[in-house]
């Protein structure tokens, strides 16, 4: 059982209105934001559900989302404590059944479906090695990014995160320092660029990431 965690609960602060529902164009196809990042995570069919953490005003998220019933929503009360909190949220919703957690947050909506199956596919091969604790981390260039990808062994240390320990940062170190970590090496910059401000906009359009309208 593979799980995608999508974290769209953030406040938006640095980004007029919310924008998880702003509409970009992308290759072509207008949609919100958490559209393009969720419909990627759909579109392969080796996951078997998407999770999307909600928090403030969650309707109108769902509203502008179309996702079958591989799709289901998680909302977490406490999303103004921090991302923490969403990473927990999402996990523990899925930590009794699922075999490989997918975090991914839902303002990184460049990422290429081709980028998640090399993940998946690199997870199936140190299972077939007999390598069952582990965390993929995506790289481009000389930078980590998203998704993370953690096996089953692992979720209980996700789900002790807080923000206090740096959260995700701080699990990948201690995860590091164990010998757990594996970079795949990418030739993807969407697994990097995130959209946290208008000028992200400007910049993802100068990349070719965003199109041009």
């Amino acid at each position: 059982m593979i799980s995608a965690i999508i974290l769209a609960a953030g406040e938006s602060r640095r980004f007029p209105g919310n924008k998880m529902v702003h509409e970009l164009s992308i290759k072509g196809v207008k949609k919100p934001l958490i559209a393009h990042t969720v419909d990627t995570f759909l579109s392969i069919d080796d996951i078997d559900e998407v999770i999307v953490v909600l928090g403030k005003n969650p309707c109108s998220v769902v509203e502008v989302l179309e996702g079958g019933p591989r799709l289901k929503f998680v909302v977490n009360p406490n999303y103004r404590e921090g991302m923490s909190s969403s990473v927990k949220t999402g996990v523990a919703a899925v930590a009794k059944y699922a075999d490989m957690i997918l975090i991914h947050p839902g303002d990184v909506p460049f990422i290429s479906p081709e980028s998640i199956k090399a993940l998946l596919k690199r997870a199936r091969d140190l299972e077939r090695v007999g390598i069952n604790s582990f965390v993929l981390v995506p790289v481009y260039g000389d930078k980590g990014g998203h998704p993370l990808l953690i096996s089953k062994e692992l979720i209980p240390e996700v789900l002790a995160i807080g923000e206090e320990t740096r959260g995700l940062k701080g699990f990948l170190r201690k995860a590091k320092a164990a010998g757990y970590v594996t970079n795949v090496y990418l030739n993807d910059v969407g697994v990097l660029f995130d959209i946290d401000t208008p000028e992200d906009l400007e910049r993802a359009r100068s990349l070719g990431l965003l199109d041009r309208e």
